[in-house]
């Protein structure tokens, strides 16, 4: 079954992936629709927990500091990720975003006494390599690594990274329980961040914003929820945390990549076939 959860995980990291990707197709012409997308994909994520929230109500006050702890790793990584964008490499920063999640896995293997094999070690040295090479920069694009940068970098990094994090220790603290209402506590507070970027942050206009395109931070919203339902699900099984935040990562973008090959018809560079292949490679390295 966790091998299920995992396969679900990877394709709801994907999904997410693709529907940013979507909206962003959808409105090239529009400036600073980020913001707008940020607060509308927490608020479908808010909407899906109070749902999964109905059917398990079970709460302790004692999940409050883990989920301002989520809400706060939340804004961090948000803050980092907008910032980064702006004044340095896309392709960089999307590569530190995703590598941050195999950072989970290394924080078991200092914390949570992770059993440190060689095959692991491989796999994630190949899924590092893997992901440069699918968000190589291009020619065009000109990369950027300024301490502005890797400052917001930096705390894009360590922002993802810990939310991971406080998610498997509340469910370590609490015997995997009330996971509901600590989701739904933490969430609440990255919308809350999501609308005062919205609201004071720079705003696009929304009468530019294709209509039918809204659906698509709706569905990313969803997959959001999702995605970390499975994380949480998944760090209570047999599965170690150098197996599921590594294999989330490359075997989300793998997923990703093929849909925009087949679907919008989007060349692959020869640098992203073998980032594909070693990431592939990764998988079973991982999985042996």
């Amino acid at each position: 079954m966790e091998y299920l959860y995992l396969i679900f995980a990877m394709s709801s990291s994907a999904l997410l992936s693709i529907m940013s990707s979507a909206f962003g197709k959808q409105n090239k012409d529009v400036k600073n629709t980020s913001s707008l997308y940020s607060a509308i994909v927490t608020a479908a994520a808010l909407v899906s927990w109070l749902v999964i929230f109905l059917f398990d109500t079970e709460f302790d006050v004692g999940v409050i500091p883990y989920s301002i702890g989520y809400g706060v790793s939340y804004t961090v990584a948000m803050v980092g990720m907008f910032k980064a964008y702006q004044v340095g490499s896309v392709s960089l920063t999307a590569f530190v975003k995703n590598l941050s999640l195999v950072g989970v896995a290394f924080w078991g293997f200092l914390f949570w006494k992770t059993p440190i094999e060689i095959n692991i070690i491989i796999g994630i040295i190949l899924i590092v390599v893997a992901l440069y090479l699918c968000f190589r920069s291009g020619k065009d694009e000109k990369v950027s690594l300024s301490l502005k940068w890797i400052l917001f970098a930096s705390m894009l990094l360590v922002g993802n990274a810990g939310c991971s994090i406080i998610q498997k220790y509340q469910q370590m603290a609490f015997d995997e329980k009330y996971k509901n209402a600590f989701m739904v506590l933490g969430v609440a507070i990255s919308f809350i961040v999501c609308l005062g970027f919205l609201f004071f942050g720079q705003r696009c206009k929304l009468r530019d914003v294709k209509k039918a395109s809204l659906v698509y931070p709706i569905v990313g919203g969803v997959s959001s929820a999702l995605l970390n339902l499975l994380i949480l699900l998944l760090i209570s099984t047999s599965l170690s945390e150098s197996i599921i935040f590594p294999g989330i990562a490359v075997g989300g973008l793998i997923l990703t990549i093929l849909f925009s090959t087949v679907f919008y018809r989007e060349k692959i560079s020869p640098y992203r076939w073998t980032g594909l292949f070693i990431g592939a490679i990764a998988l079973v390295f991982l999985n042996l």
